[in-house]
């Protein structure tokens, strides 16, 4: 068939209680709560999807509360009555032992140059790296994609992904072999949307971060 096979929108969940307290590093934060703007941007993401004109097959999301709970609201917004599918590979880059620690006194220059020296590889003690994640999140799209698998060629089955900033990020880097720098400075706001399409086997980034509200 002419064209993708299958389309994943990855949408940034919306803004968290971890997000409004920047000095301190989040990494999962799991429980972090939606902000009340953050309840207001999901409501506005749900009237977006609303209006688009391809509904997914199926919804899938990580079990970080402010993610899922971006989704619920975004769905409800929307009137999907997909359930929505939890999925660990989804979860933001883990911080591991630095997670809630203040990232002013601990991005000495000595870690900086480290971190500059091994780029994507680089990952805080018990954490993941920006390759790992890269690599996780693309084996759950891949896996995604053959659980939707179209019935005919002529499908090209959507499906919608909820998950974190970094992670899509990742993706993106992992994909398409961006740069430490690149990788770590590309801003996805939240409550924003990146489109993927597969296509011969092939992983395309069609657009990243763009805006919803």
């Amino acid at each position: 068939m002419d064209g993708p096979d299958v389309n994943v929108y990855l949408f940034r969940h919306a803004e968290s209680m971890a997000n409004v307290d920047r000095h301190l590093i989040g990494g999962r934060s799991n429980e972090s709560e939606l902000s009340e703007l953050g309840v207001q941007q999901s409501q506005k993401l749900g009237g977006y999807i609303a209006r688009a004109t391809i509904k997914p097959v199926a919804i899938y999301a990580s079990p970080a509360v402010r993610t899922f709970d971006t989704a619920l609201i975004a769905t409800s917004e929307a009137e999907l009555d997909h359930s929505i599918k939890i999925d660990d590979r989804l979860q933001e880059l883990s911080q591991g032992e630095w997670t809630g620690k203040d990232r002013a006194k601990l991005y000495t220059p000595k870690l900086l140059a480290e971190i500059r020296s091994k780029g994507k590889d680089f990952k805080a003690p018990g954490g993941e790296s920006m390759n790992e994640v890269g690599e996780r999140m693309l084996e759950a799209i891949d896996d995604f994609s053959f659980e939707n698998a179209p019935r005919t060629l002529y499908e090209a089955p959507t499906i919608y992904v909820f998950t974190h900033g970094l992670a899509i990020r990742c993706l993106a880097s992992y994909i398409h072999n961006w740069s430490h720098h690149r990788t770590y400075s590309t801003n996805v706001p939240n409550a924003s949307i990146t489109h993927f399409t597969r296509g011969g086997g092939n992983w395309r980034l069609q657009y990243l971060g763009r805006p919803t509200q």
